[in-house]
Formats: C-alpha cells, sequence, structure tokens
C-alpha cells in the first residue's frame, strides 16, 4: 500500500529502458547468415562432400581403387589412405570451425541489435 501511495502523490518512477529488435534488422540478419551457409555449402561442401564418406572403410576402398596412379603403385595404398583420412580430418575441423563462427557472429550481431 505504501508503494502506491507514493506512485498517486507523484513520485519519480525510474525510467525502464525497453530494448526490441527490429524485424528489418532481425530478417536482413537471418537472411545474410543464410547467404552465408548457401555459399560455403556451393563452393566449399558440396565439391568436398566425398571426405565425409572416406570413413566408410568400403567407400575408402572404391575410392582408392578408382585412382589411376593407384594401378601402378599398389605399395603404396596405406599411406594414399593416411592422406586421405587426414584430409578429411582438415575438412571437418574447418567445416565445425565456420558454422561456430558464423554462428556466434549470427547470436552476436542479435545481442547487440537488442541492446542498441
Amino acid at each position: 500500500m505504501g508503494k502506491n501511495r507514493r506512485r498517486a502523490m507523484g513520485a519519480p518512477q525510474p525510467e525502464r529502458k525497453v530494448s526490441m529488435l527490429s524485424l528489418r534488422y532481425t530478417m536482413v540478419l537471418f537472411v545474410m547468415y543464410f547467404m552465408f551457409f548457401w555459399l560455403f555449402y556451393r563452393f566449399y561442401f558440396r565439391p568436398r562432400i566425398y571426405l565425409l564418406l572416406l570413413s566408410e572403410p568400403s567407400y575408402m576402398d572404391h575410392y582408392i581403387d578408382k585412382l589411376p596412379h593407384m594401378c601402378e603403385r599398389p605399395d603404396e595404398r596405406l599411406g594414399m589412405i593416411e592422406f586421405m583420412l587426414a584430409k578429411r580430418k582438415r575438412f571437418v575441423r574447418a567445416m565445425r570451425q565456420f558454422v561456430f563462427t558464423i554462428t556466434a557472429a549470427y547470436v552476436a550481431l542479435l545481442i547487440l541489435g537488442a541492446t542498441l
């Protein structure tokens, strides 16, 4: 009851800062986020998708058998398997870093837009 009396008597109220995101800002950020993913998929991920399949032994054997220079040098098969698995590991690491970086930037820009 005491609080209501103070309000009624004209006591100054602290102003509350209301932060809102504009729909236009959010949509522009989302479209940019989507475009980055689409460009990543189109120019980086799609041409290298076979690297994800190399973890399957049957696909690895099939892939190495199709390489023309492996027919001439079958003794280098183990080295080629290690090379391809290392290449796959680099690809997966780059993919994870891209997804984390772009998502963190998107969330940070959304938070920044909400606080302004």
